[in-house]
């Protein structure tokens, strides 16, 4: 991840964390995996936190949703740069093995706390894959150029964390302010996990078809994320 990304992302993490009370130190970039482990407890220990403050009343959706877009940015992808790709791959362990796209987007949100099958929801196409995350007439299909799709994107959509899948690949889109990150296990030239410019992605370039998943701004993922309720794919 880039560097200014990653410190600027970093500094908002810390901040709403803050105002929600629930501070900690957000770790620099990874340098083992006992570490990785220790941040995915974290993770879900401000679940944890979070889902008893929303049961109390204390707390709504909108702000559950901003949380967990910062602790995926900024407690789980970045143990992930790296990590190397393959077709076939689909390590749970960052930078050992190797990790296909899907499987880089159903880990991730696994290990963030979000109870679905990885290997199912991996091995679905695109289509199929979103239904885990909403309703079919929900979703937003865009079939356009990467150029077109972005500027289109950046103006209708809200700052927050989203899946997209394209004709062959899948990856995050994450949205701050006047930027857009494109986070996915790059296939071109094997390049692995990486977090790239929206704008000027290759990969996203390569696709004729968008299909956009709200996540972070998705109020009934997020109360599933804090109630611990299993994915399954949704049939309307």
């Amino acid at each position: 991840m880039n560097s200014i990304v990653k410190y600027r992302l970093f500094g908002l993490c810390t901040c709403l964390l803050v105002i929600l009370g629930y501070a900690g130190e957000i770790p620099k970039l990874p340098t083992d995996n006992k570490t990785y482990a220790q941040s995915v407890s974290y993770v879900d220990s401000v679940r944890l936190k979070l889902k008893m403050d929303y049961q109390a009343g204390k707390i709504k959706l909108d702000s559950v949703g901003r949380v967990y877009a910062d602790l995926m940015v900024n407690r789980i992808f970045p143990y992930w740069m790296g990590t190397e790709w393959d077709f076939n791959g689909y390590t749970a362990v960052p930078k050992e093995g190797k990790v296909a796209c899907g499987y880089f987007v159903s880990t991730t949100m696994k290990h963030s706390g979000v109870v679905l099958n990885r290997f199912k929801m991996a091995q679905k196409s695109a289509s199929e894959a979103a239904l885990y995350l909403e309703k079919k007439d929900s979703l937003d299909r865009y079939l356009i150029t990467r150029d077109s799709f972005v500027k289109v994107f950046m103006k209708k959509s809200k700052d927050g964390l989203y899946k997209v899948g394209l004709s062959y690949h899948v990856g995050f889109l994450y949205k701050s302010g006047s930027n857009l990150y494109f986070i996915h296990s790059n296939y071109i030239n094997s390049e692995g996990v990486i977090s790239e410019d929206a704008s000027t992605s290759l990969a996203l370039s390569s696709s004729g078809v968008y299909l956009v998943s709200d996540i972070s701004n998705n109020k009934e993922l997020m109360r599933k994320w804090l109630m611990g309720i299993e994915l399954t794919m949704l049939t309307k």
